[in-house]
């Protein structure tokens, strides 16, 4: 676990590159409409800790765990409305997950799932949140540990659901920050199966390409 210090200076380095990049945009203002266009692709990466909790589902020992995803997006629709509000459009997302066990039983989580995105454009031109959700399948190796009912089996089923906003920078650039709740259980294939219910806040990136077929 990082000590006080370590925390303090990697919230200094995280400030830091906030300013900075806010200060890079500053002259620069995309429009959203240009970016969240149908056959737009985007590359998001994502990073953050995770966190059981029992308030949900039964109690765990703690299994808290430092997510990084890779997502591949897809814009399924072009914004509709008048671009205003809550007007906004689909984007579909495939994403690379790793994760390493850093309080708790195992040390490893990974996989690949599926996600739909509600980005909304019409709140303005940089600041864009959205709205997640999906499931997918990862392995870990924390069944492995027999001292608990939580995680029984490799693979498991791992639905998510989140929301989180996407500061627009230079053009094809933003800032991204997420919450996020993920879930880790086998489907009753096994009987060790209480499952994992955890929650989770990432600071992340994106770049967004042009049109899929061109």
């Amino acid at each position: 676990m990082l000590d006080t210090k370590a925390r303090v200076a990697c919230a200094l380095v995280v400030a830091l590159l906030l300013l900075n990049g806010l200060a890079w945009a500053a002259d620069t203002a995309p429009e959203a409409s240009s970016l969240y266009t149908r056959d737009r692709i985007s590359l998001q990466f994502v990073t953050g800790p995770v966190s059981s909790t029992s308030l949900i589902g039964p109690a765990i020992p703690d299994f808290d765990y430092w997510h990084t995803g890779l997502r591949l997006g897809w814009m399924i629709t072009s914004p509709k409305g008048d671009g205003r509000g809550l007007d906004g459009n689909l984007e579909g997302l495939l994403e690379f997950s790793n994760a390493f066990v850093y309080e708790g039983f195992g040390d490893y989580i990974g996989g690949l799932s599926g996600l739909i995105r509600y980005n909304f454009t019409g709140v303005g031109d940089r600041f864009i949140p959205y709205v997640q959700a999906g499931i997918g399948i990862v392995y870990t190796d924390a069944y492995q540990d027999e001292t608990q009912d939580a995680i029984g089996q490799a693979i498991n089923l791992f639905p998510q659901a989140g929301a989180g906003f996407r500061y627009l920078l230079k053009p094809n650039w933003s800032l991204d920050a997420e919450m996020a709740f993920q879930h880790i259980s086998n489907a009753r294939m096994d009987d060790r199966n209480d499952g994992v219910n955890a929650l989770g806040v990432f600071v992340g990136v994106t770049y967004f390409w042009g049109d899929l077929w061109r």
